[in-house]
């Protein structure tokens, strides 16, 4: 009897290890909601530049002579190198988005100098480029004095072509509103912490998934290579180049699961991240808002990203404003934080 209770609670034992525990990861989760930020904090109270722009700055079209458009220009960016100085000037609503650019390099590059409308309606997209721009900077300010553009379109089997029935003005004046940030308080960065506006996770059991994000309507699905431990979850993220899978590293995430909901959050030091791309912190923060050199005490991201298995996605509440475009760069749950090209060297 005591050999029979024996070989039977070996049994149960070896049953018992052959049913391993499934990992509460595995699973597809949809995105329900998105919290979190850009925080900074200075260690001097002073003004910063955060982007908020008064005046009024229009572009006009003109078709053989008769008005046809009329375009709001909001924000603008002033570039000085070496070489010259380069302006941007951006507009975003519902039915439009337009972009004026004017290249006004030193001697003896000013052959190449210019100016360019570039504005993409439901209708289509014009161009109009041109020479004649005049232009005044102030500290905080642009004033578009006077500019007339031709329009240019590209014919096949022929280039570019000039059209002299549509040309545009532009003119006006902007100015940059600065804003008193207090020493030692967490500032949050509005409108530089934008995600994808929906994500989908697919978690198998065999160490692989996939992860399936809008990011201003643009989808973009990516194979990955998950790990786990109690409280961590990371990914490589891998994609097939010339025959061959190549993997990098992504995110790394703290994460909770409760009944069918996952949390994955993140702290993240900013300047850190910078160093990996060759940028100075200082820099950076002092040509995106004006920060004075050496009193940028800390730089940080918070996030929280909340999953359903089984609500369906909904659009995150960080989907980028027509009006508004972040100064520092966007954040990919697949990819990690990347920042906006012009910083990076």
């Amino acid at each position: 009897m005591i050999k029979r209770t024996l070989i039977l609670s070996a049994l149960i034992m070896l049953a018992c290890e052959d049913k391993e525990e499934i990992n509460p990861l595995i699973g597809t989760w949809n995105m329900t909601s998105a919290n979190g930020g850009l925080y900074l904090k200075l260690n001097k109270t002073q003004m910063l530049y955060m982007g908020e722009m008064s005046g009024d700055m229009k572009v006009s079209t003109f078709h053989n002579g008769t008005p046809d458009g009329t375009y709001v220009l909001s924000e603008f960016i002033i570039d000085e190198t070496f070489d010259g100085i380069t302006i941007g000037v951006q507009g975003y609503e519902e039915d439009y988005s337009i972009n004026y650019n004017i290249t006004d390099y030193n001697s003896p590059l000013d052959q190449y100098n210019g100016s360019q409308v570039n504005i993409y309606t439901n209708l289509g997209y014009l161009e109009f480029v041109g020479q004649n721009y005049n232009y005044t900077i102030g500290e905080h300010s642009l004033t578009i004095n006077a500019d007339t553009l031709i329009r240019q379109l590209y014919v096949d089997n022929t280039g570019f072509v000039i059209d002299s029935t549509r040309y545009a003005t532009v003119s006006g004046s902007l100015t940059e509103m600065g804003m008193e940030i207090l020493a030692n308080e967490n500032i949050l960065l509005d409108d530089e912490f934008f995600m994808p506006e929906e994500i989908i996770i697919i978690i198998n059991e065999d160490g692989t998934g996939e992860i399936d994000e809008t990011f201003e309507g643009f989808r973009e699905k990516s194979d990955i290579e998950w790990v786990s431990t109690d409280s961590t979850f990371t990914w490589k993220y891998c994609e097939e180049y010339d025959g061959q899978i190549e993997c990098e590293e992504g995110p790394e995430f703290k994460y909770e699961i409760s009944g069918e909901t996952l949390i994955l959050s993140q702290y993240q030091d900013m300047c850190e991240e910078y160093e990996i791309y060759g940028m100075s912190c200082d820099e950076v923060m002092q040509e995106a808002f004006g920060v004075e050199m050496g009193t940028l005490e800390e730089f940080w991201m918070e996030m929280k990203v909340v999953f359903s298995a089984t609500a369906s996605a909904k659009k995150s509440a960080y989907k980028i404003r027509q009006n508004k475009k972040t100064r520092l760069g966007e954040y990919s749950l697949m990819n990690g934080y990347k920042p906006l090209r012009e910083f990076q060297k």
